[in-house]
């Protein structure tokens, strides 16, 4: 794997501090010093005038804006109305006049510059002292904070010393007034102005949605101050001198209300904000609100690592940045790829929620992988409008969306990939397997899953003879191999998706005969359908050897030209930048794990041989382009035995961003290879395995750490796992009802602790 870290953070298992000021790596440490409370998220940039490359974001989620440049096509099926997550209110936009003279930071010299994101509070902080004319030296301290509790609620913290008086004028706005991927402009300012201490902002989208802003200021000293606006923004001078040695510190609660119901008035919404704003708690007790937070978090969530600073750091970062993007605040919210840190990917869900980010909150807050599972459902029929869109019936869930809609403009992708509905079917498998809730089957899981099977089946069809049913002209998740017949994940879950749909038909007809019948009459299923439905899953077409326990991966696969991947020079990545698109399709090179990451999800379904023959093929072909490839295939690696190997991805996959592996963590964080890092503990070295009844655990240790621990819910119980070189302990309040199977073997598992054995597996 030629890629290699750049580490300029420190080592701190709670924080990362970046110590002297890194020009170079400006915009990495915006993303990687992002805040984020699900409801809105905004970059590390820094608040006064600078010339440094910047990406100025604030974000909030769910608020989208559709492209100015519509793609003009009259082929139907292709996408041709895209939207995104928007660029939206600076709310922490501060400028800075000394002496007469403008702070700008990339234009006076400076020392002693800190900046640190603290994961015990949710605290992040920056530091510097400014050296100005006349022997003039002013620290200044910014600290900024979204409460978790109250995730409307965000807050300014900035102390200015100098060591002499001096007199200084602070400009502080609410300013919509930043563009989007820097050239378009989209908000439209519909009402502004002064209530007693407040200034207050309203905008709009194209969309109709509106985010109203408001903010009051607390400072320790007296001050001169004056309200004034632009055509998008407001705000509050302060002018004022400084004595010297004295420190004045201004404190601004931030106040957010997002509205997207057009039938709210104005009046409304700032009502609505002046009271949450005369609500807001202040600077100090929201950091303790957050401490609160985030403490019980920590004692339920955290994962220790004891013998490895950097990997400790770097699952912590992880954990706590995944903790920011979603814990279930809203059924209407889901997980974009850089989730609120960043614009590249516009925000959008994929197919990684289900598969990557899904187990997470299943094995620790069913609650929100319900939430996950309710965004499907309340898309459902934008899914619907997209398979008709393709020539098809029932729901294909889109590839890229914020809303429903499929926004994904190349047709390679929107088109061709079926994994995102394949994905909601097995994320409705997962959760229903583990938490038994088949109230929500009745309610909104069954109508989905019979959707999906008859896109499917609508997308997929028989060979001439009917003798095999499968996909054609498909794009499976290996992004290299495009067109394809008969990609084998692509088979694979659809036949897995008619065999579960038939499963839960069957069971409710059993079990739930009046909900059986009035789904079945709400969904107008027919006999014929299901019958169809059977066949396809019964001849569904899986190009498996059974002499060299390989599965091809698609159709005319292995006589594509092999290109050695370990020749291709660290100067040609990210390979997309480097390379003309049609290059990176002609050859056997996978962008990430295809047939492996079908047998990651239906890991139960395959022995280990099989296993091994199918890692050592594909993982020499495999250049993980995609920041998800590394942890399958460690986790993979470890199942089989390969110490080293495996240990080599997680390191990659743990510290992808903080140590910018991809060079690319500027553009924002990898939220789905975060939950991808967590599952590379727990389904890695912990051997945890999920995809069938009963579950197993299997716990190893790297040579590196003398112990790790993390927990897991399953049937309500919380199950502490710590493991050391010598043996590994399970401990649980709660008795479980059924048995699960530790180290191939069945037990049931009591209230108290559990000390095993380790095994010790060799490749």
């Amino acid at each position: 794997m030629p890629k290699i870290k750049n580490q300029y953070l420190e080592i701190n298992p709670w924080k990362i501090e970046e110590i002297g000021y890194k020009k170079s790596e400006s915009q990495v440490s915006e993303s990687l010093f992002s805040l984020a409370n699900e409801y809105m998220g905004i970059r590390g940039y820094f608040e006064e005038d600078h010339s440094e490359d910047s990406l100025q974001g604030v974000y909030f989620n769910g608020i989208y804006a559709y492209s100015p440049k519509q793609i003009d096509t009259s082929y139907l099926g292709i996408t041709d109305k895209v939207h995104f997550m928007v660029n939206a209110v600076n709310w922490v936009k501060t400028n800075i006049i000394i002496n007469n003279q403008n702070i700008n930071f990339s234009k006076i010299q400076h020392k002693n510059f800190k900046r640190t994101l603290d994961f015990k509070t949710g605290e992040m902080k920056r530091s510097y002292t400014a050296l100005l004319d006349q022997n003039l030296e002013v620290e200044f301290q910014f600290n900024r904070l979204l409460l978790m509790e109250y995730p409307q609620y965000g807050y300014q913290n900035i102390s200015i010393k100098s060591n002499k008086k001096c007199n200084i004028k602070l400009s502080l706005s609410l300013d919509f007034s930043t563009l989007h991927w820097q050239k378009y402009r989209f908000w439209e300012s519909k009402d502004k102005g002064l209530i007693t201490d407040k200034s207050y902002i309203l905008s709009e989208l194209p969309t109709k949605q509106r985010i109203l802003a408001m903010m009051n200021l607390n400072i320790n000293q007296t001050v001169k101050s004056s309200y004034f606006e632009q055509d998008l923004s407001i705000g509050q001078s302060l002018t004022f001198d400084l004595d010297s040695n004295k420190e004045i510190t201004i404190t601004r609660k931030f106040t957010a209300i997002k509205e997207k119901n057009i039938n709210v008035n104005s009046q409304t919404i700032i009502k609505k904000a002046t009271i949450a704003n005369d609500k807001q708690p202040s600077y100090e007790e929201a950091i303790k609100l957050n401490k609160s937070y985030y403490k019980n978090y920590w004692d339920q969530f955290d994962i220790v690592i004891s013998g490895n600073e950097e990997h400790q750091q770097g699952i912590r970062y992880c954990l706590f940045q995944l903790q920011q993007t979603y814990h279930g605040y809203d059924e209407k919210n889901n997980i974009g790829a850089k989730g609120l840190t960043g614009e590249a990917y516009s925000g959008h869900t994929f197919w990684d929620t289900e598969t990557f980010c899904f187990p997470f909150y299943l094995l620790n807050t069913p609650d929100a992988a319900k939430n996950l599972l309710l965004f499907r459902y309340h898309t459902l029929d934008e899914a619907k409008l997209r398979a008709k869109e393709l020539d098809c019936k029932g729901a294909c869930y889109p590839i890229a969306t914020l809303n429903g809609e499929e926004s994904c403009d190349l047709w390679q992708h929107a088109s061709l990939q079926p994994q995102p509905s394949t994905a909601v079917v097995y994320a409705i498998k997962h959760y229903l397997s583990l938490t038994k809730d088949y109230q929500f089957l009745i309610d909104f899981g069954m109508e989905m899953l019979i959707e999906i099977s008859r896109y499917l089946f609508s997308r997929g069809d028989f060979n001439p003879s009917r003798t095999h049913f499968g996909f054609f002209g498909v794009m499976g998740p290996d992004e290299f191999q495009m067109m394809v017949h008969h990609n084998t994940y692509t088979n694979y879950l659809g036949k897995e998706t008619f065999k579960y749909t038939l499963k839960m038909l069957e069971y409710l007809k059993t079990n739930y005969s009046k909900s059986y019948n009035e789904l079945i009459k709400k969904n107008n299923v027919k006999e014929q359908e299901i019958l169809y439905w059977q066949e396809a899953k019964e001849k569904m077409h899986l190009l498996y050897d059974k002499e060299t326990k390989r599965y091809e991966q698609h159709l005319g696969y292995y006589e594509l030209p092999h290109i050695d991947i370990s020749k291709i020079p660290e100067t040609d990545f990210p390979l997309y930048h480097n390379w003309t698109y049609d290059r990176i399709y002609r050859n056997d090179m996978i962008k990430q794990p295809d047939v492996l990451m079908m047998m990651f999800l239906f890991n139960s379904h395959f022995d280990e041989n099989t296993l091994k023959e199918n890692y050592d093929f594909y993982e020499s072909r495999c250049i993980h382009e995609s920041s998800l490839s590394p942890s399958i295939h460690s986790i993979l690696a470890l199942q089989l035995g390969l110490k080293n190997e495996g240990y080599q991805f997680f390191e990659f996959a743990t510290r992808l961003d903080l140590d910018n592996y991809n060079r690319n963590t500027k553009e924002g964080l990898h939220l789905t290879s975060i939950y991808a890092a967590w599952m590379n503990i727990v389904y890695g070295y912990g051997g945890l395995r999920t995809d069938q009844l009963p579950i197993k655990l299997n716990p190893t240790i790297p040579d590196t750490w003398n112990h790790y621990s993390f927990n897991f819910t399953y049937q309500t119980a919380i199950i502490k796992v710590n493991v050391y070189r010598e043996y590994f302990t399970l401990s649980l309040e709660k008795d479980l009802e059924d048995a699960i199977i530790i180290q191939e073997q069945k037990v049931v598992l009591k209230k108290g602790k559990h000390i095993f054995k380790a095994q010790k597996k060799e490749a």
